[in-house]
């Protein structure tokens, strides 16, 4: 029993070594990615923003690998506007070729019609064609890090709105100029030859105090006696989802 346990370890070893010294396998990565970042509180007025990002990795054979770069907002929580730099530690899962992919994408599209079928389901069309794309995009990328950035444009950000007989009016306040964000992802992608195309979800969290909303509502008359509210509110956290294109080499 032993032998046969130890035998199944030395294959399975063999099979991790072979499958990390794949020379299928590209070692840099340079991905440009777009898409929208906003604060993980819904707040009154500021919306999502447009950010744009380069980076270039390097991994090693077992897949670990750093990754650092620029990205851009032409504004963040409505204040014109950010510069950052991440840097992150990165792990990835292999890269499969496109014949591969393919293959995995047919199984979870059979996988996904017989499970259907087992709970009395009839497959339709939509769901064999979203489990063969989730097939299809089998490469993983995960990464923590963090990312100092600078703001740039005005101090504060001021809207106004009006609710029956009162006034809510909101500012977006910057308190240092100087950002340091601590960073949380993940991107699943499809392989074409050496281009990877996918989508990167993430979490941002200030370590720094750089945005206070302040929210206060007042009677639009001004002498009814009624007295006003003012709230104050840190942003620290923010998510963002970005569609990516990377070439590999």
């Amino acid at each position: 029993m032993k032998k046969h346990i130890l035998f199944l370890m030395l294959c399975v070893l063999c099979g991790i070594t072979v499958s990390a010294q794949d020379t299928r396998q590209y070692f840099q990565e340079i991905r440009f990615g777009a898409g929208i970042r906003r604060p993980v509180r819904q707040t009154s007025g500021w919306g999502s923003s447009e950010i744009l990002s380069l980076s270039y990795a390097h991994y090693n054979l077992s897949g670990i690998g750093i990754r650092t770069g620029v990205e851009f907002m032409p504004e963040n929580m409505d204040v014109d506007s950010y510069f950052g730099v991440p840097v992150a530690l990165s792990f990835r899962t292999r890269t499969y070729s496109v014949k591969e992919s393919l293959v995995i994408g047919l199984e979870s599209a059979a996988y996904g019609a017989v499970r259907d079928a087992y709970y009395g389901h009839e497959p339709s069309v939509s769901s064999v064609l979203g489990d063969f794309l989730l097939g299809l995009f089998n490469k993983m990328d995960f990464y923590v890090g963090l990312t100092p950035g600078y703001i740039a444009g005005t101090n504060d950000t001021r809207h106004r709105s009006y609710s029956g007989d009162w006034i809510t009016e909101g500012k977006m306040e910057v308190l240092n100029r100087f950002s340091l964000t601590a960073d949380a992802g993940f991107s699943m992608s499809v392989r074409i030859w050496r281009f990877n195309l996918g989508f990167v979800p993430a979490v941002h969290y200030y370590l720094t105090k750089n945005y206070l909303e302040v929210s206060q509502t007042v009677p639009v008359v001004s002498d009814t006696g009624v007295s006003s509210t003012r709230t104050e509110t840190p942003v620290r956290f923010q998510f963002s989802v970005l569609g990516a294109l990377s070439f590999s080499f």
